[in-house]
């Protein structure tokens, strides 16, 4: 199965999501968007992986995270990724606290450890992605300066384990483990 694991985001940031991805296309960008129940934090996409392989690794993190201190970050913009002076991917980010870096490194760490393959993007910068940009209005730099988010408290509590199944009309992902740092590990019955 196609996995990664991500941070959920709240219907609070799913709201503002929307509303930017309104006045994107209002802009006049047109790009893959991402849907409303799609939204997430990815911290590692694995890629194929075997579902035995998916469950022990599930077992390896909910070990190595047990007991991780609850913590919150804030939305904390719009941003984009650009490839020479073309954007590439649109996207909400998120405040890179120090709980939400140790997170990521203690992940990290374990995945290498139990010797589980990751896509290395180079530097951690957390954040929501709201599209894949096809094509974009010639000033887009200066049309996106104004974009402005409200301030929005995330809570992380536990991350998810999904799988992606590609589609013609887009992902659909479905969650396979939820990794509670106080609640222990669920496993999706499906």
């Amino acid at each position: 199965m196609r996995t990664f694991i991500a941070i959920d985001v709240n219907p609070e940031i799913r709201e503002v999501a929307q509303e930017v991805i309104d006045k994107l296309i209002s802009m006049e960008f047109k790009a893959t968007w991402t849907k409303p129940e799609n939204l997430h934090l990815t911290l590692f996409f694995l890629g194929e992986m075997d579902e035995k392989v998916v469950d022990s690794m599930a077992h390896a993190l909910q070990k190595r995270l047990q007991g991780f201190p609850s913590f919150s970050t804030d939305l904390a913009g719009f941003g984009y990724f650009k490839f020479k002076h073309s954007p590439r991917v649109l996207f909400l980010k998120l405040e890179p606290t120090k709980s939400l870096q140790r997170l990521f490194l203690e992940m990290k760490s374990e995945l290498n450890k139990i010797k589980i393959k990751y896509d290395e993007q180079g530097n951690f910068v957390p954040h929501v992605t709201l599209g894949r940009v096809k094509e974009y209005p010639n000033d887009w730099e200066k049309l996106v300066e104004g974009i402005q988010t409200p301030k929005i408290t995330l809570v992380v509590d536990g991350v998810t384990i999904y799988s992606s199944t590609l589609t013609p009309q887009g992902p659909i992902y479905k969650w396979v483990y939820k990794l509670k740092f106080e609640g222990g590990l669920i496993k999706n019955v499906r």
